[in-house]
């Protein structure tokens, strides 16, 4: 995977926040962490990821209004696995052209491992196709 692979980490919860943090580090990418979705905004603004773990339900700024955020901004988007403790009817709100995968707290952490490894991968495999697709018409001028 590319060195620009990086996750970010919301949630509002410190032992799930670290625990998840582990996760990411154990699946062999580096990791930020923010406490709720405003402080995530500030991260996104400065820095580029390639995946989001977010939490739903959190102070300050949730989920949903941080994959708005997301969906809102000019930088590539990162692929989004959201984990949630909320019903069904929460899971329904969400927008699926912006969400990788939905997984309900309690998880299991080797399936989040797996999300989060196979997101990345995604995600390095969707930019560079990208970038391959760029023609550079410096090679074509006469």
């Amino acid at each position: 995977m590319g060195s620009a692979n990086r996750v970010l980490v919301v949630d509002d919860e410190p032992a799930i926040r670290a625990l998840i943090s582990k996760i990411v580090q154990r699946a062999g990418l580096a990791v930020d962490a923010a406490c709720d979705g405003a402080q995530a905004m500030e991260m996104l603004r400065a820095n580029a990821y390639n995946v989001l773990v977010i939490d739903l339900m959190m102070p300050n700024v949730n989920g949903y209004d941080l994959i708005d955020f997301v969906r809102d901004s000019t930088r590539p988007r990162p692929a989004i696995i959201v984990i949630t403790a909320g019903d069904t009817s929460l899971i329904r709100r969400l927008d699926p052209t912006m969400v990788h995968s939905v997984l309900r707290k309690p998880f299991d952490i080797d399936v989040l491992g797996d999300l989060i490894s196979a997101a990345a991968q995604s995600m390095d495999e969707q930019r560079a196709t990208s970038d391959s697709n760029v023609l550079d018409f410096r090679k074509n001028v006469c």
